[in-house]
Formats: C-alpha cells, structure tokens, sequence
C-alpha cells in the first residue's frame, strides 16, 4: 500500500504541461516520477526542497528530480506556476550524457533559481515550444523533440551555472563527494519505509558509516540519520493529508515497531501528534 501523492502527471502520459496553484498539494509530496520543471508566475510560496526550506517568487525556477523531494507548505492566494513534469523514460537519456559537476552540486546546494529578465524570456520561449510539442499528432516525432527539448534545457542550465560561477572549481574528490551524496538521496526516496538504519544506506554505497557521516555533515549540514528521518516524516505526512489510512497501519507500513514510537517520532519532528496533524492539513 504507497500513500497516494500529488503528481501533476497521469502515469501512462510520458509528459504534461500546464499552469496551476499547488494548493491541493499543500503539505504532501509531489511524486515526480521523472522530473518536474516549476517557473514561478505570480506570488509566493514556502517550499522544502531537498529538506531545504525555501522562499518561492515570481521568476523563480525549480528543477526537481526523481532523486529529491518537493513540497508546497503555505502560499499566497496569488501564487501560481507554470509546470512541466516528465516520466523517466523522456529524461533517461539526457541526465545520462556527461553534464558539469558543478550542475548537480548547485541543484542540490541551491535548488531554486533566481532568474534574470533574459533568462525568464529563454524559460518562456521553452514552455512556448512544450505546448507545440504536446500538440503534435505524430507519437514518434512528439517523443523525440520531447527529449531534445528536456536536455536543450539541461544544457542551458548549465551553461547558465558556470556563466554565474566562474571561479568555484572542485577537486576529482569534491565531485566524488556530490556522486555519493546523489546516491545517498536516491537510496533514501527507494528504502526509507523500509529501514532509516544508516548501515544499511552505507553499505549499499559500499562505504563506511563514518565516510558518509562526514559526506553530509560537510556537503549537506545534517547527518545522515537526520536526513532518513526527514524523509520519513515526509511519508508520514503524507499518508496522513491524501489518505485515511488510520494510523497503526501507517506505522506497520513504515516498519516502525509500534504505533507509539510512530507518534512520538512524528511528534519530536513535527511538534504534535500524527491524528492533530492530520485535522490541521487534510
């Protein structure tokens, strides 16, 4: 049994394209199966990105990956986005060929974009052709351009970051770092229902638990527990806002050894209780 996230695209549609307020979203994961583009058009938004709060405004630009985690947990009555969200098999190809370093580490570092006006007109004219695309009657040729749209924007992304940075450089070692810690993340999303036991994440990347201590310590300013623990929380969240799954199941479903230790869990995390929780946010 998955608790039911926000997706902003069906699953048998290889991409969407749209405009929307995320409010139905408010508080729950938004499932990206792929990767979801956001571009801020009107008002503000908190967001957690990455477990990272975040201030959303007008020009802003969100990439997310199938690897992270997206939420919305408050927004002004004017806050809208323009989105496009593409499965897996769209982005496969273009996240595989060889992109800098220093384009996954900011998208991580800083997962929001502040645009310039220039940028802001190169985002417009992409969402511009993603709505020609998404009207092609030809199957065959609508998949290809999708593709070569989604890595046109991963490359001028990137182009963009090493424009705005010219002089932060990284070692073979620091870009090794970034390597795992991607890793780390994608273990995370696959295995934290399963066992928040940093042993076994640290086995997976066929490292010590120390050296992954010291990885997000250094890179990412929490421990690795800390961030299991987070995106745990994030499930329980979940669950409790799209679902009436009652709570005891909530926890046999997560693993935890009973429901009392879910609740005090949740409760250390959040500052109340899964059952206030849920007659606050769904």
């Amino acid at each position: 049994m998955q608790a039911v996230k926000y997706s902003l695209r069906q699953d048998n549609m290889p991409f969407s394209i749209g405009t929307t307020d995320l409010r139905q979203s408010h508080g729950s994961l938004i499932d990206t199966n792929g990767c979801m583009a956001l571009f801020v058009t009107s008002g503000f938004a908190t967001a957690t990105v990455n477990f990272k709060k975040c201030s959303l405004r007008r020009g802003d630009f969100i990439l997310s990956f199938y690897d992270g985690t997206f939420s919305i947990e408050r927004s002004s009555a004017l806050f809208s986005v323009r989105y496009a969200s593409f499965a897996y098999p769209v982005i496969e190809e273009a996240i595989c060929k060889p992109l800098s370093d220093l384009f996954w580490e900011m998208l991580y570092e800083n997962p929001v974009f502040h645009t310039s006006a220039g940028q802001k007109d190169l985002l417009e004219a992409w969402w511009r052709q993603l709505y020609w695309i998404g009207h092609m009657e030809d199957k065959a040729f609508q998949e290809e351009m999708l593709k070569n749209s989604f890595r046109n924007l991963l490359i001028s992304v990137d182009t963009e970051v090493m424009r705005n940075y010219p002089n932060k450089t990284h070692s073979n070692e620091y870009s090794h770092a970034w390597m795992l810690i991607t890793r780390f993340f994608r273990l995370g999303s696959l295995h934290c229902r399963e066992t928040r036991e940093v042993t076994f994440y640290a086995n997976r990347l066929s490292i010590t638990t120390t050296y992954l201590y010291k990885l997000c310590r250094k890179h990412l300013q929490m421990s690795p527990k800390e961030i299991l623990d987070r995106q745990a929380v994030t499930e329980i969240k979940t669950y409790l806002v799209n679902t009436d799954v009652p709570v005891k199941s909530i926890a046999d479903e997560l693993h935890f050894d009973d429901v009392s230790y879910m609740c005090r869990y949740f409760r250390r995390m959040m500052g109340m209780s899964p059952m206030d929780y849920r007659k606050n946010f769904k």
